[in-house]
């Protein structure tokens, strides 16, 4: 949470932020039909439209959003008189239309856009690209390729039609009505008769293999990676019929297509009845082992109830879109999965707003205070959102959870709904009154802070629980679990001071105990109790939660006891989570025997807990870790689990690794993972001057993606005194993928690097993406607070980190003494 003196740098509203509300409307749109035609070489679009409107109050003239339109024509029963000014086309009547006439008006224009309809073709660093061309509306971008109303709060009806080359396809919204052929043409008519938003509104157009699954499910991705697709989507059919019996809504439109597109801006889009998804969820037998498209084709999918037939009515809500979307991601894996893993899914969902409450910023769920829309799809909204909908849903109990939910889907149908909307639906299915429960958790910023301590005597335990966090404590109960020889028992206890304290009677000695043990609670924990309960805990839990949450605490004890049970847990907890979460543990304890213990955990069989260890041993940066891991690098069956050794080789700084991670980073695999990982590892050589210059070419145009924003990123680390990379990020800063544009901005960050100011600011000011200009005048102020931060506190911390680390090892010979001794 923000305190006083904090810079700019950890604060949501930068400079320029300012209220943003709803705008008025004088009238809506009710159908939008466009007959659009796209040139593919010329990257160019023709399209002539009818606006179906009705007039809600008295005017002569209607203002709609058109950026970089060229309006060749405006009628209406004759023509209009129209003007263009900024991103706005005002059109006048000729005369007063009273409130509630309706008018049909036409519109002829045509558009090179630079946002908002995208083309993509070989080039001659890309010579292998296909032809093909996409839109993408959120959250403002549907005006750079058709007229419209661009907010939310206004949902219309449309048809489609678009005419492509033969053999070529073209999907939109809503039921193919008919295509026909004309001139070695070919005319999609598509027609969607549910009211959607603007920025819903979707073409894309390619050579696609389309498969059908019933009368619903389309997909369509490039011929070969039709085997990949029966991967990526399979379940899909399952996802319908599970959100059709969670929600008591059926899927509420004729169709529901999956479009794989090159070079997509984000995972995915939930348009309305044809979601758009990133080539790269398209994955192989090998990626299978640790990667599934579930989470992001159940995230889409549940946007065509929550986002889709009920939309936010304001940007300021948007996490009633993202925020639901995200959960309902772990929804699917709760029923598909288990209880282990939604929760450990929640707990990591957890993990990624704490991530950026920390590292960022904090701010209220819903706020109206901006400088852009985009600002507002963050952590914040998408994962603490889903946090507090899962906290929502402990709140009322589960069958109250569904029954509103339905409610909400069908009262706010093909509508619009704000947060108190939301609020009262429940409050009408629960009887509860919930307006504190939303204050607290939607409204006000931030999120309890616990510091645990536990005592107990014969007759007492005591548990000290303390609010720690700035500003007003929260109001909550929490559950807290005693645990014995034989039984247990839950008490519930509400927490709403700044520090409270618990006295239990108790008639036996209590062996370990939990707090929200089932994670009902949104909180940052750390609990002060003998280690011996900790290992306990660790060992005996009955939930994930409990054990993962032993493991955490476990990591600043260095005993040898506190080790032994960690490794244990990761060889033999019987979920991978753990394992993963008290390899981690051994990572910060950083002593000999820690690392010892590792080794011994090298060959766990599930592939995210031996990625765990690796990462694990990565963290002692010891020269040895190269032999141990050049082998896994070479030979492991999972490309995440080879990604991971190569950046902890990287780590080990041996002369060795540079020609073994320059020869993994030639490798192709999905998503060139295992490249990216031994980026990340020759980072760890910064201001070696051969190793720039092989960075700087991984990171020109021409390599993939994923390999040019790992290279870009890694240049922070080589700045200093080299001018070639100084001057190779200057042109990536216009490059043209807004990820490399990102990860420079964050590379000149990481460099702290104050002569970049100017060419930020620059960025800051004009790119055309408002998520790169964001991520810019974040990393302005990083490197002001970089500037302003005296050097001598930066050499303190790594003298304090090496005391730490003596401190370990001496308190580890300590108690292996102590137990000698016994």
């Amino acid at each position: 949470m923000p305190i006083e003196g904090e810079s700019d740098g950890k604060k949501f509203e930068l400079p320029g932020s300012r209220p943003h509300y709803a705008p008025s409307l004088l009238f809506t749109i009710n159908h939008i039909r466009m007959d659009l035609e796209p040139d593919l070489q010329k990257k160019s679009i023709q399209c002539e439209q009818r606006l179906d409107i009705t007039i809600l109050q008295d005017t002569d003239t209607v203002e709609l959003d058109a950026a970089e339109l060229q309006i060749k024509s405006v009628s209406a029963a004759g023509r209009l008189d129209f003007r263009a000014i900024g991103d706005k086309l005002v059109i006048k009547l000729g005369r007063v239309f009273k409130e509630g006439s309706r008018i049909k008006i036409d519109i002829s224009y045509s558009a090179k856009p630079r946002k908002g309809f995208y083309f993509v073709a070989p080039d001659k660093h890309y010579p292998h690209k296909r032809l093909e061309a996409w839109t993408q509306g959120e959250s403002t971008e549907a005006k750079y390729w058709f007229p419209c109303l661009d907010h939310p709060q206004v949902k219309f009806t449309s048809e489609i039609s678009v005419t492509v080359p033969s053999g070529f396809a073209a999907i939109s919204n809503g039921r193919l009505v008919k295509l026909d052929q004309k001139n070695k043409k070919q005319i999609y008519h598509w027609s969607e008769t549910n009211p959607h938003t603007a920025y819903l509104t979707s073409v894309v157009v390619g050579n696609y293999s389309q498969t059908k699954q019933g009368e619903l499910l389309q997909y369509y991705v490039p011929a070969e990676r039709a085997q990949d697709a029966a991967r990526s989507f399979e379940n899909t059919p399952e996802m319908i019929k599970f959100f059709e019996a969670y929600f008591g809504t059926k899927y509420p439109y004729e169709k529901y297509a999956q479009v794989v597109v090159q070079d997509f801006v984000y995972g995915g889009m939930e348009n309305a009845s044809c979601t758009t998804l990133t080539m790269d969820t398209l994955h192989d037998k090998k990626a299978h082992l640790d990667f599934t498209s579930d989470h992001l084709v159940s995230h889409e999918l549940a946007h065509q109830w929550f986002g889709d037939l009920v939309t936010c009515r304001d940007w300021q809500h948007i996490w009633l879109n993202e925020g639901f979307a995200t959960y309902c991601e772990s929804l699917y894996w709760e029923s598909s999965r288990g209880k282990d893993e939604f929760q450990y899914y929640i707990m990591q969902m957890a993990d990624d707003y704490f991530e950026e409450a920390g590292a960022r910023y904090t701010r209220p769920i819903v706020t109206k205070v901006y400088k852009h829309p985009d600002d507002l799809f963050d952590r914040h909204t998408y994962e603490k959102g889903g946090c507090v909908l899962h906290m929502l849903r402990h709140h009322v109990g589960d069958n109250y959870f569904k029954r509103s939910l339905r409610t909400y889907l069908q009262r706010f149908a093909n509508g619009t709904a704000e947060t108190d909307d939301l609020r009262k639906v429940f409050e009408l299915e629960t009887g509860k009154s919930l307006q504190q429960f939303f204050d607290q958790w939607v409204f006000r910023e931030g999120h309890p802070v616990l510091k645990v301590e536990f005592s107990a005597d014969a007759k007492v335990a005591k548990i000290k629980i303390e609010q720690t966090q700035a500003g007003e404590p929260f109001d909550f109960f929490i559950e807290i679990k005693l645990v014995f020889e034989k039984g247990e028992k839950a008490h519930s206890f509400r927490i709403s001071g700044k520090e409270s304290l618990f006295q239990i009677p108790i008639e036996r000695q209590v062996e370990w105990f939990s707090i929200d043990p089932q994670f009902k609670i949104l909180k940052v924990i750390s609990v002060k109790a003998p280690k011996e309960m900790l290992i306990q805990q660790l060992e005996n839990g009955q939930t994930v939660v409990e054990r993962v949450e032993a493991a955490r605490a476990l990591k600043d004890n260095s005993s040898e006891a506190a080790i032994d049970a960690l490794q244990y847990a990761i060889l033999h907890d019987k979920f991978w989570g753990v394992s993963a979460e008290a390899a981690k543990a051994l990572g910060a304890i950083k002593t000999q025997y820690a690392y010892e213990s590792l080794k011994k955990c090298l060959r766990i069989k599930h592939p995210k807990a031996r990625r765990a260890v690796i990462r694990a041993l990565g963290e002692f940066k010891k020269d040895e870790s190269l032999e141990l891991l050049r082998p896994v690098l070479q030979g492991d069956e999972s490309y995440f689990v080879r990604s991971e050794a190569a950046t902890a080789i990287g780590k080990t700084k041996s002369s060795q690794a540079v020609a073994i991670l320059k020869r993994a980073s030639e490798t192709t695999t999905f998503q060139n993972i295992v490249a990216q990982g031994a980026i990340a590892g020759l980072k760890e050589f910064g201001g070696d001057k051969e190793i720039a210059g092989f960075l700087v070419e991984k990171s020109r145009l021409g390599n993939h993606h994923r390999v040019r924003e790992a290279a870009t990123l890694a240049l922070g680390k080589f700045v200093d005194s080299n001018m070639v990379v100084s001057d190779h990020l200057k042109t990536l800063l216009t490059d043209q993928w807004f990820r490399v544009r990102i990860n420079t901005c964050r590379a000149y960050a990481d460099a702290e690097a104050g002569k970049s100011i100017a060419d930020l600011t620059w960025v800051s000011e004009h790119d055309l993406d408002h998520r790169v200009r964001r991520v810019a005048e974040e990393c302005i102020n990083l490197i002001k607070d970089a500037i302003r931060k005296p050097k001598e506190v930066a050499q303190m911390r790594e003298e304090i980190d090496k005391f730490k680390s003596k401190n370990l090892e001496l308190w580890q010979k300590m108690d292996r003494l102590e137990r000698e001794l016994r």
